[in-house]
């Protein structure tokens, strides 16, 4: 381990295992795809499987520099790399550059970022749930299995299911998220005219891989660039 208060700065001192997932991500254009580690040789070069959309599988270009986020056991981590080259045999996957030094932050298994993320909540089932809907809120904080609403006015009650729509921003780039998402509890918060309103935790259901790993991108990459993981 290194002087950085026990924390990695080299990618042999991570505890991943092939089969881990994680998401890389171009520059030009920025665009993120999940892969998984196949294997690395130390110094050399890290084997990952090649993207997958919709599916469809695909060979990201020879040289194309890449932003790689993951996670280690309680450890987020980031580095830059870039494609050395691509196998067709015995099946599809890619060698990327070893990354010379790893930034890493370490935080909880359900990590929180805070944030102030504007949001549209609906029924998962129209008409299953009284009320006018959608209705607006503000996702306060989100880990990657759920998120903190507030809201001004009652949304939904325990149990209820939801789809919650949101815009992140992932280096300079804005993309729209929208999850199943369960009621598990209610707070009622603030006393005056500004703050006053609801807290619903959330929990994230049947959130497909690609996703996963986007959102668990969005919010690590928050904590690594702003420390506001708690």
């Amino acid at each position: 381990m290194s002087d950085h208060g026990g924390l990695p700065t080299r990618f042999a001192e991570l505890r991943v295992q092939p089969g881990d997932a994680f998401s890389v991500e171009t520059i030009t254009p920025p665009k993120r795809y999940p892969v998984r580690l196949i294997g690395y040789s130390e110094g050399d070069s890290l084997l990952v499987s090649t993207p997958r959309i919709q599916g469809k599988t695909f060979l990201l270009p020879e040289g194309q520099l890449l932003r790689v986020r993951m996670m280690a056991d309680n450890i987020a981590c980031g580095f830059e790399t870039r494609v050395l080259h691509n196998c067709r045999t015995p099946f599809l996957y890619a060698h990327l550059a070893y990354p010379k030094s790893i930034k890493s932050v370490a935080v909880r298994q359900a990590s929180r970022v805070a944030l102030k993320l504007p949001a549209i909540v609906a029924e998962f089932e129209p008409g299953a749930l009284p009320g006018q809907w959608p209705k607006k809120g503000l996702i306060i904080d989100m880990s990657s299995g759920g998120a903190r609403l507030h809201s001004k006015e009652p949304v939904a009650a325990v149990g209820s299911e939801l789809r919650l729509r949101f815009r992140v921003m992932i280096d300079t780039v804005e993309r729209d998220e929208q999850v199943r998402a369960i009621v598990r509890n209610i707070t009622e918060v603030g006393q005056g005219p500004e703050d006053a309103g609801y807290q619903y935790g959330l929990q994230f259901m049947d959130v497909g891989e690609e996703d996963r790993i986007r959102i668990s991108g969005y919010v690590y990459e928050q904590i690594l660039h702003h420390g506001k993981g708690r």
